[in-house]
């Protein structure tokens, strides 16, 4: 196949043509596509042109992985075209070399592509070894396998994952079969999961280090919830504590999870639902061992934390156990360094864009004399808490104004339950309260606004404090501090795609489990995210794995003219952007899945 193009009416039309002998042996040509007036670079038109010719042949992994986005996308679009058009199709044929060609069918279509994704993360990750070495059987890795993968592509509940399973791939190619009347093996194989946790976290830490290469020397630690609808009377880890999502009425549990600068997932623990954040980083030191370290431009390991760890007793644990830190002071720390801040000295971290400029200023530490505090001014950060002030101000007035008429109509009289009503609405409203007077006055409630207090406030907005004990200059250690975005990301991850939330179990063995697994599941995610990164593949798993989505297991019955019934069973042909992400994965769908044929007596 080539492309031409043809004038007619002066205007340019550009067509795929395609050669080939007609019943004589005569060289012709037919236009497979008219294309119009399509901006197709003339560079890359070959590579194209036989990128949609071996796909017409059936030979789509042989596709030309050095086409651009551009181009890829042309094949796709071209594709659809030579599908639609009725020049494509052929003359009605009743049969072909004995097979009835108006009665063949296709059945038994299940979901594949996203599967081989988790398969082949699954097989490089080396899991099935590392839960062999664990002690769990072969039925149990290929559950487990199961669950995980789940996680990954759609989070389901336990019920739900059956009827899942039946739709894709995966039963066939683990050899597994999960029916309604053996769910509780869905449950057994998370509690044996669960059981080993710490050996399967280290050893999946060996793996990743292996695979992506360890750059040691940073730790990233962060804290999130999850909570639960019902009572969970039976996890003594339920409880009711501050909700990230404003769910305050319902009991949780909290998650500390750590991870390299990357965002790879390290270990996680489990806590009760009302702990202190700054309590649980002895927990996540003691699982991780961590020590001087060797390795790295770092002379020993750094440990990030956000403000909520900001706590003496942990500086003081990281400096037991000669560890380095790298924390965000508490918001209210910062009105004592407004000096600091409106003094100059600050120079711009470049590389950001001009209208989100952040500057950055080293100074001593005035409680260690080996520690530096780097001050930091960030505009977008000054808006966002700016517009949070103004926002919180806004609802604390409308709660004045309500107050003020159920007085001024006397539905509120007893001045003991007038001062307890402005108590409340104070206690509700922390963030603005301290800028308002309000005081009760015969039949009316006067609010007094503090113009210069909220004045100060605002010069601050956008202005926090970083305190370490590493002496790696200001803008190296805001760089290096913002890589606990990862942590956040990971997180996001677990919450959304990957089916941390909701949780629907009541036992605390069964959420524990339930949320390893998707821990597990997020490894499988960082396996894809790191190797399609190296090829300069930005997309997120959520765009991936809609992409894949079409990608199927399919069976074709040809019937025969003699009475058998020829099925065969193979991969459906990926179209040109699967392909790709196949090849950058390294995945060759042909050998994950090999063809199988059997003759069926109709």
């Amino acid at each position: 196949m080539y492309f031409r193009t043809k004038t007619i009416k002066g205007s340019s039309l550009l067509q795929l043509v395609q050669s080939y002998r007609n019943d004589e042996g005569q060289p012709r040509q037919r236009v497979v596509a008219s294309l119009g007036d399509a901006n197709i670079p003339v560079s890359e038109q070959k590579r194209i042109a036989r990128a949609i010719e071996d796909h017409l042949d059936g030979q789509s992994d042989l596709f030309d992985s050095t086409l651009s986005e551009e181009a890829v996308g042309w094949v796709k679009r071209i594709l659809q075209i030579i599908g639609r058009s009725k020049s494509a199709r052929p003359a009605r044929i009743d049969k072909v070399d004995g097979v009835l060609v108006d009665h063949i069918a296709t059945e038994n279509v299940v979901q594949l592509g996203p599967q081989l994704v988790a398969r082949a993360a699954w097989r490089e990750l080396g899991f099935d070894k590392i839960l062999q070495d664990a002690g769990l059987n072969s039925a149990q890795a290929a559950t487990a396998q199961l669950l995980v993968a789940n996680r990954l592509i759609e989070p389901l509940s336990e019920w739900a994952l059956i009827d899942w399973a039946e739709r894709t791939a995966l039963p066939e190619m683990l050899n597994i079969r999960v029916t309604k009347t053996t769910k509780d093996r869905l449950y057994h194989t998370g509690d044996a999961l669960l059981a080993k946790q710490k050996f399967i976290e280290s050893a999946l830490r060996k793996a990743q280090d292996g695979l992506f290469g360890s750059r040691g020397g940073i730790i990233l630690y962060d804290v999130t919830n999850t909570h639960f609808e019902g009572v969970c009377k039976a996890n003594p880890k339920a409880k009711h504590g501050k909700n990230k999502q404003q769910r305050n009425d319902c009991r949780q549990v909290a998650i500390g999870m750590a991870f390299d600068e990357r965002g790879l997932p390290l270990a996680h623990e489990v806590f009760e639902g009302n702990i202190s954040d700054s309590k649980t980083l002895i927990h996540i030191l003691d699982r991780l061992r961590l020590g001087p370290s060797e390795e790295g431009g770092i002379e020993k390991p750094l440990v990030i934390l956000d403000a909520g760890f900001a706590s003496k007793a942990n500086i003081a644990l990281l400096k037991e156990r000669e560890l380095g830190y790298l924390i965000n002071i508490t918001r209210s720390s910062r009105a004592g360094f407004a000096e600091e801040f409106a003094a100059g000295g600050f120079e711009e971290v470049p590389g950001r864009d001009t209208d989100a400029p952040v500057e950055v200023r080293s100074i001593p530490d005035p409680e260690d004399p080996n520690g530096v505090l780097v001050l930091c001014r960030s505009t977008l950060r000054r808006e966002k808490e700016l517009a949070m002030i103004s926002k919180a101000e806004k609802r604390f007035l409308g709660d004045v104004a309500a107050l003020r008429e159920r007085i001024a109509k006397g539905r509120l009289k007893d001045l003991a339950k007038i001062e307890r009503a402005i108590g409340r609405l104070q206690k509700k409203h922390p963030r603005v309260a301290r800028f308002f007077t309000l005081r009760h006055e015969p039949a009316e409630l006067v609010c007094t606004r503090d113009d210069e207090k909220i004045g100060q406030a605002g010069d601050l907005c956008g202005n926090y404090v970083l305190k370490t004990d590493h002496s790696l200059g200001a803008t190296r250690t805001w760089l290096i501090y913002m890589t606990l975005l990862q942590a956040e990301e990971g997180y996001a991850c677990l919450k959304g795609s990957l089916g941390l939330r909701p949780n629907f179990h009541h036992l605390e063995k069964r959420v524990e489990a339930h949320v390893f697994i998707s821990v597990l599941a997020y490894h499988l995610l960082c396996w894809v995210r790191e190797k399609l990164r190296e090829r300069g593949d930005m997309r997120d798993w959520k765009t991936l794995r809609r992409l894949l989505s079409t990608h199927s297991l399919v069976t074709t019955r040809l019937p025969l003219e003699d009475g058998r019934v020829l099925h065969i069973r193979k991969p459906s042909i990926p179209d040109a952007e699967q392909s790709q992400v196949f090849q950058k994965l390294g995945i060759d769908w042909k050998t994950e899945f090999p063809p199988i044929k059997c003759f069926v007596k109709n």
